[in-house]
């Protein structure tokens, strides 16, 4: 935890920063062993987030809150994905444990079965870094695009552009995936 301490400037950083750890570091672990089945990469995953979180502690209002939850969740979800491409070439995406909410109002609900969900998360876990945290902010944490702005830094009107082209990304790649498929 030094480590970490030594790069914020403030007294009330740093002591903001012992707060979330403590409060935090053991459901990242959490999150990040279901993801990634083993300790020691959990342990590195956790320890990226509390990394990245030092560059972005200034997003964190109250500690203790669902907002914050969901901010470290979505960090170190992102961070054991890294963790899982660096180790492995071809991403398993079985392994990947993503609450992709049923009965979502548009059309991507029509492909949300057992069978096309990993081609999805496969899908998605392609998309380029700045549309891929957003549509998982969006469809994972159900974030409004406020929030997501607020998270990220952003206007939600960004936030709202980035969506739009990355719902239009991966329609494009289910799209081809669903025409692959059919062709075999």
């Amino acid at each position: 935890m030094l480590m970490y301490l030594s790069i914020l400037d403030t007294q009330d950083e740093k002591e903001k920063f012992t707060e979330v750890y403590e409060q935090y570091q053991h459901f990242c672990w959490y999150v990040a062993n279901q993801m990634l089945g083993d300790d020691h990469l959990a342990e590195d995953a956790v320890q990226e987030t509390f990394l990245a979180l030092t560059r972005h502690l200034d997003k964190i209002e109250v500690v203790e809150s669902s907002k914050t939850r969901k901010f470290l969740m979505t960090i170190v979800k992102s961070k054991a994905i890294d963790i899982l491409r660096k180790q492995k070439g071809d991403l398993s995406v079985e392994e990947l444990e993503y609450d992709i909410p049923a009965g979502q109002p548009d059309a991507l609900s029509q492909y949300i079965t057992r069978e096309n969900y990993n081609a999805i998360v496969a899908c998605v876990l392609e998309l380029e870094e700045n549309y891929r945290v957003i549509f998982e902010y969006k469809y994972v944490h159900g974030l409004s695009d406020r929030e997501i702005g607020d998270l990220l830094g952003i206007s939600s009107k960004t936030v709202n552009v980035r969506y739009f082209r990355a719902r239009k990304k991966l329609q494009n790649m289910l799209t081809k995936e669903v025409a692959g498929s059919a062709g075999r």
